[in-house]
């Protein structure tokens, strides 16, 4: 069976006895949004990112958000004063069983994410899993080989790639105003917030490569990765990728947890003309400018163009709401996601080639 020719509502793989004692229920005389023509959605981890995802969620017409799972029950308690007609539970599994349940977003530990996103799967669920997708090439092809064989939609949380600031930096790219891209820098810098289980590439890198891949298109073929471990010992809290892609363009990253101040910059260097975006400016996040750099190998000297500069105008929409709404249209409509399985596989096979070279480096 193709992908394609999946219909919806799924059919479950088996029917399962989803009454548990850790999970409470509208009170009697509590308002029931009730809507069988719905998506019926359940969130897993509802911490630093996870109301986010709940209140966007729940704002986007066609779904239903029915669970909130987390084993902080002061968390559940928050979510559930904002939102009393969900169940909360401290046991994932009971979103994961409920076959009334049709999407799974799992917002937790990255060393979580493949545990939930194939037992999600296995029971039938398209499943949207925040950034890095799993902590392992291996795992993540697993989840990719899953979600295609069982026909379900898996999607990864690369947030940036649904911002207008991006978008709008691939039109201009795309239309030939800055000529062929010789190369990218990218900074995404602060002091904090340090992460006890992974290095600052798999906190922030994500973002930065799936910026890239989406503005550039073709496949990296060389990375080189530098690091130090100033804080903790295990751990790089500050490194820098270089990456060459099959098409010639050249990208630099630098990633810190070890920084004054809070950065969030990108260059784009054309052979006509060059892109500025800082995502801290809260709205001319991109200026264009017409300038460019000539060699005349004869006469061995350069020519300078100055032209216009300006900022373009975006479309200011949260980024959530954005790649939410896409999700969802994805899973009705039988759609390839933008930031598919595919491509979180993509970026954790740089995140590990790079822990590879960063270790090889501290020998």
């Amino acid at each position: 069976m193709s992908r394609n020719s999946r219909s919806l509502p799924e059919t479950r793989l088996r029917s399962f006895d989803t009454s548990r004692n850790n999970v409470s229920s509208p009170a009697a005389g509590e308002f029931f949004r009730r809507d069988q023509s719905m998506l019926k959605a359940g969130v897993i981890g509802c911490g630093y990112w996870g109301p986010n995802i709940i209140r966007n969620l729940d704002a986007l017409p066609g779904v239903e958000l029915i669970y909130v799972a987390d084993l902080n029950t002061e968390q559940l308690a928050k979510q559930k004063a904002l939102y009393p007609y969900i169940k909360t539970t401290t046991n994932y599994l009971d979103i994961i069983t409920d076959r009334a349940i049709d999407i799974v977003l799992i917002v937790t530990p990255v060393n979580t994410h493949y545990r939930f996103a194939k037992e999600a799967l296995t029971n039938g669920k398209h499943v949207f899993v925040e950034k890095p997708l799993t902590d392992s090439v291996q795992t993540s092809k697993e989840l990719c080989k899953l979600a295609d064989s069982m026909n379900l939609t898996l999607m990864v949380g690369h947030t940036f790639v649904y911002t207008g600031a991006v978008r709008k930096m691939k039109e201009i790219i795309d239309s030939g105003e800055l000529g062929t891209i010789r190369y990218i820098t990218s900074q995404r810098l602060n002091l904090g917030l340090y992460q006890k289980d992974i290095n600052v590439l798999w906190d922030l890198a994500p973002h930065d490569l799936s910026i890239a891949d989406y503005l550039i298109g073709s496949q990296i073929t060389k990375i080189k990765a530098y690091g130090h471990r100033d804080i903790n010992p295990q751990l790089e809290d500050t490194a820098f990728l270089n990456l060459t892609y099959s098409t010639g363009e050249k990208v630099y990253i630098m990633n810190s947890w070890l920084y004054p101040e809070k950065v969030r910059k990108m260059a784009i260097v054309g052979t006509k003309g060059m892109m500025i975006y800082d995502d801290m400016e809260p709205e001319k996040k991109i200026k264009v400018f017409h300038k460019h750099v000539d060699f005349s190998k004869s006469e061995i000297s350069y020519q300078y163009e100055n032209g216009k500069e300006y900022f373009p105008e975006l479309i200011l929409k949260e980024a959530l709401s954005v790649e939410l709404s896409h999700f969802t249209d994805c899973v009705l409509n039988n759609k390839e996601p933008l930031s598919s399985g595919n491509k979180g596989l993509n970026v954790v096979k740089v995140l590990e080639e790079s822990d590879l070279l960063l270790r090889r480096n501290q020998a």
